[in-house]
């Protein structure tokens, strides 16, 4: 996520959303594999929320 430029907390906000729903259609299809790869991504952009001051 460093190499990216820096986003507003209203736009990691709306990623979080948006990879949450994806990640619950994947659990829900049974693709345990990408679910996990979202939410990692997810927990990334937590982790840059929580760094914001």
């Amino acid at each position: 996520m460093s190499l990216r430029e820096p986003q507003s907390v209203n736009d990691i906000r709306t990623a979080i959303r948006e990879l949450s729903a994806r990640a619950e259609l994947a659990r829900r299809e049974g693709r345990a594999d990408d679910a996990a790869e979202l939410d990692e991504r997810i927990s990334n952009y937590r982790d840059e929320l929580g760094a914001r001051p």
